[in-house]
């Protein structure tokens, strides 16, 4: 296709802290900038009218799909890429991410993003090496994939209040999404304690508002679950968990899920059994058995958990506590 152009697209509130750092990672490889303030008290906008960035404005109204879809409105490069204020793209990846921004139009790419937190319990903790400059002091982190760059003028459109997607727009019109190695590097937690929990309880509520718009749909309870666990709400993330489980009842992924709010209310039993079940419906579910692991390992059932966490490890090769936790398993059974 030869050489394209990319517009990164941001929508922002308060972020003149993090904003700066966010747009000079895009600088220099990254051909348009547009931010889309959502109603900022501080210096936002005239910080990223400093980098070079246009500003729009959008009247928030409790719809992230709205600001996006005003985000990407009116650009004339080739491809557009999503970004965050509190989001990173590091400089030995931009090449990758301009090589795919050059390939064939008739995809979009979906990126992992990598939340880095200190909550071990979350699903999918990844724990960090230390002398990672990327970690910042951070535990670990932990996943979540989503598209992020796609061709201009091609009807993406977002949707979703919050959790907002774009890919069935786009596949719709045949653009396939594919998995792109590039990570996003993402700091919620960096923000002052206060506005880390005012946006937790944005998204509750939210969430709340979504599944009473589409009662339903698993997906919607299982994201109003995850809004609770950030929040330490343990029963209300039990509880919306079961009820995405009451429309989806084969799904191990919900199923792990349950288990791990379970566990952190202390109800070990109930997370075994909900833990099982998912392994028995999906074997490949690598959380899933480790999670099962550490339940057995706790009850001192160490065959069990050696067991578990073996398949953890071959499930998820990548898995880097994985070693530690087999031995673990091993010298307690030789003790």
């Amino acid at each position: 296709m030869g050489f394209q152009t990319i517009s990164a697209a941001i929508i922002a509130k308060d972020e003149a802290e993090q904003l700066p750092e966010c747009l000079q990672s895009l600088a220099g490889w990254i051909d348009e900038i547009y931010l889309v303030d959502t109603g900022s008290r501080d210096d936002t906008p005239a910080t990223a009218r400093r980098y070079g960035a246009k500003v729009g404005h959008f009247s928030w109204n409790d719809d992230f799909s709205a600001a996006r879809n005003a985000s990407i409105d009116g650009y004339t490069c080739d491809w557009i890429l999503i970004v965050d204020a509190d989001e990173r793209i590091a400089a030995a990846d931009t090449g990758a991410v301009r090589a795919l921004a050059d390939g064939s139009g008739g995809h979009c790419y979906r990126f992992v993003t990598r939340n880095y937190t200190n909550q071990a319990g979350l699903a999918g903790f990844q724990p960090c090496a230390k002398d990672d400059p990327l970690v910042r002091g951070f535990a670990g982190w932990h996943p979540s994939v989503k598209v992020r760059l796609f061709p201009n003028h091609a009807g993406a459109r977002f949707e979703g209040k919050v959790h907002e997607l774009v890919n069935r727009s786009l596949e719709t019109r045949g653009i396939a999404a594919l998995l792109c190695d590039v990570p996003i590097h993402h700091y919620p937690f960096a923000k002052a304690p206060e506005r880390v929990r005012a946006k937790q309880e944005m998204y509750l509520r939210l969430g709340l508002a979504k599944v009473a718009d589409a009662p339903d749909d698993p997906n919607a309870y299982a994201e109003l679950g995850n809004a609770y666990l950030e929040l330490g709400d343990y029963p209300g993330a039990t509880n919306a968990f079961r009820e995405a489980l009451e429309y989806a009842p084969s799904n191990a992924a919900l199923l792990k899920e349950l288990g791990s709010a379970l566990y952190l209310m202390q109800r070990r039993d109930e997370a075994r059994r909900a833990f099982e079940l998912a392994v028995k419906i999906d074997p490949r579910l690598a959380d899933a058995w480790r999670n099962l692991g550490v339940v057995h390992a706790d009850a001192r059932q160490w065959p069990q958990a050696l067991a578990c966490f073996e398949q953890a490890l071959a499930g998820d090769p990548t898995w880097a506590d994985g070693s530690r936790y087999i031995q673990t398993a091993r010298d307690a059974l030789r003790a």
